[in-house]
This record gives C-alpha cells, sequence and structure tokens, in this order.
C-alpha cells in the first residue's frame, strides 16, 4: 500500500505542534516514533532485488577481470574500482541529506550523522594529489595536509553533534536493530574488513581485493542510504 504523503506531512506538522506544547522530554519521544509504511511493496522488493543483481554481476566482472590478469588496472589509484567508489557515494549522499531536512526525531538524525560519516568516507577517497598543479595555495593546502585536516574537522562535527543529539541515542539504537537497517552494518563490515585485514596484504593482487570489498561497502552504504530515505514516508 502506497505511502499518503499528504497525510505524513500532516503528521509531521500536529508531532511538531505537539512537542512544542509538551516539552522536551515527550517530544523527544514523539518525534522519535515517525509514521512507517504499511503492507507490502512490490516494486521496492524488486529495486532491491535488483540492486543486489547489479552487486553480484559487477563482482563477478571484477573477478573475471583479476582472471585475465588485469588487477593492477582495477585496483590503481583513481582506477575503476576508486571511481565507481565515489560515484556510489554521490547518491547516498544526497539521499542522507535528504533523510536529514525531511525526516524527523531519530530519522533526521541519523541521517545527518550517516551523511556526516559517509562525506568523512567520501573525503578520503578523494586523491587530492591528482587534483593539483593549477592553483598555488590549493597545492600548498594539499602538501600540508589538507585531507587530514578535512578528515579531522569532519571527525570532530560528528562527534559534537551525536553529543549534541545524545537525547535521540535510544530512537537511534532501535534504527540500527531494525532488519532493514542490515546493509549498513554489512557496509562497516565490509570498511573494516577492507582497512584492518586486506590493507595489509601486498602486491597489486591484494589491493585489488582491497578495493573491490570497499567497493561493496559502498554500494551497500547506497542501498542503506535509500532504505533510510524511505523512512520519511515520501518516495
Amino acid at each position: 500500500m502506497a505511502v499518503d504523503v499528504h497525510r505524513v506531512d500532516a503528521f509531521a506538522e500536529s508531532v511538531e505542534r505537539f512537542s512544542a506544547r509538551a516539552g522536551p522530554l515527550v517530544g523527544t519521544l514523539a518525534r522519535s516514533h515517525p509514521v512507517p509504511a504499511s503492507g507490502l511493496r512490490p516494486l521496492s522488493f524488486l529495486a532491491c532485488a535488483a540492486i543486489l543483481l547489479a552487486i553480484i554481476a559487477f563482482n563477478g566482472y571484477a573477478i573475471e577481470q583479476l582472471r585475465a590478469g588485469d588487477a593492477r588496472v582495477l585496483g590503481r589509484e583513481n582506477g575503476p574500482l576508486e571511481n565507481t567508489q565515489l560515484v556510489l557515494m554521490v547518491p547516498a549522499l544526497a539521499l542522507f541529506w535528504f533523510a536529514w531536512l525531511r525526516g524527523l526525531g531519530a530519522v533526521r538524525v541519523a541521517g545527518a550523522l550517516l551523511a556526516m560519516i559517509g562525506t568523512i568516507a567520501f573525503t578520503r577517497e578523494i586523491n587530492f594529489n591528482g587534483l593539483t598543479g593549477g592553483i598555488a595555495w590549493f597545492d600548498w593546502l594539499v602538501a600540508h595536509g589538507l585531507r587530514d585536516g578535512l578528515l579531522a574537522f569532519f571527525g570532530l562535527a560528528t562527534v559534537l553533534y551525536l553529543f549534541l543529539q545524545r537525547r535521540f541515542f535510544w530512537g537511534l539504537l532501535r534504527l540500527g536493530l531494525r532488519w532493514q537497517a542490515w546493509p549498513c552494518v554489512a557496509f562497516v563490515l565490509l570498511f573494516a574488513t577492507a582497512n584492518l585485514y586486506l590493507n595489509d596484504l601486498s602486491g597489486s593482487t591484494g589491493h585489488f581485493w582491497e578495493e573491490l570489498v570497499e567497493t561493496n561497502g559502498y554500494f551497500l552504504f547506497a542501498l542503506a542510504a535509500w532504505q533510510h530515505s524511505k523512512l520519511i514516508g515520501d518516495p
């Protein structure tokens, strides 16, 4: 059954009015429970299946290229795998920021936090050295730790935002324990595996596997962003 957007928007407005009258505690609890969509969504199921098939096909293609001896080409800096990661992060970040703008309570806070985490990952994947050579002051910043500075800034901003929104902790935990959150959990596991284990492998083949596992993680991160954006009730 499709979501009635006008009904959801009216509910959101009533929640905000109720929250303002009821005080911070009751208002926080009210905003932490958005209206869920009810009923089976065949189109959503088909879309998820199509995305998972695309992931399987992508991995099959990459492994075939590995067998053909193209591991160095696929896994090199600014190669096909790294570029795919950057492309996947664009819609993921857009969807998480969209959830932050349109969501309520824990859904809104989770969207902002995941957008910040995605921004950190996106910044980490950008090859700043490949962007140098045109502007003197930018080249100077890159040479003096521009990437590390941006990572530190976004990391501190994420921690600060989480502290300021700590009243939503239990709502965030409930969202994370929903079965629909599995792509986000899988992203964390794959990203940790790539950077804590595969990063130590030597040679072009080792770097290929590291980048391939990371790419799969970004696929799932984009899927998690799509799943999370549906929680605001406005497909």
